[in-house]
């Protein structure tokens, strides 16, 4: 009566892949939120109807697929406080990221084995943020951002894992 699909994973289940982040640009500083040159992650695909599902294990993002079926691009974003509890005084800070990716998979068609794109990370102080000491540290405190706003990108190689269920 309702139906077998899983309401909470859309789309045409691709699989998991394997993904390879090379960093390409960085304009926050070298070590900036812990970030590295390179470092990798897992990642399950989905796709319908000129949609791609990027489930990244949190949450599921879905973006663009063109009509040939292997173009993908998607956008999403978050704002995290920056402030801790040991920050009594501090002026409010929040920080807007913004996550934008492109990608090419492998086929049009099922199986998918892998895919690559670029993924590109953009950083920015929210309305009313006072942020300037996550640039230039207040004694006893490490720097967070060379700058911001700023940015970073990675190019993405991706492999399939497990087949979908």
């Amino acid at each position: 009566m309702f139906g077998s699909k899983d309401p909470h994973h859309p789309g045409t289940q691709l699989g998991s892949f394997h993904v390879t982040a090379a960093r390409t640009s960085n304009g926050c500083g070298e070590g900036a939120l812990g970030t590295t040159g390179s470092w990798e992650f897992d990642v399950k695909l989905a796709r319908q109807d000129g949609q791609l599902f990027w489930d990244n294990g949190v949450e599921i993002i879905s973006g663009v697929l063109a009509a040939d079926h292997v173009s993908f691009s998607f956008q999403s974003g978050v704002a995290v406080d920056m402030r801790t509890e040991d920050d009594v005084g501090m002026p409010p800070c929040s920080v807007g990221r913004t996550d934008a990716a492109t990608g090419v998979l492998d086929s049009p068609d099922d199986p998918v084995h892998g895919f690559t794109g670029t993924l590109g990370y953009s950083f920015a102080p929210t309305a009313d943020s006072q942020c300037d000491d996550l640039v230039s540290p207040l004694p006893g405190k490490m720097q967070v951002f060379a700058a911001l706003p700023c940015a970073m990108a990675f190019d993405l190689d991706a492999v399939g894992g497990e087949e979908p269920d």
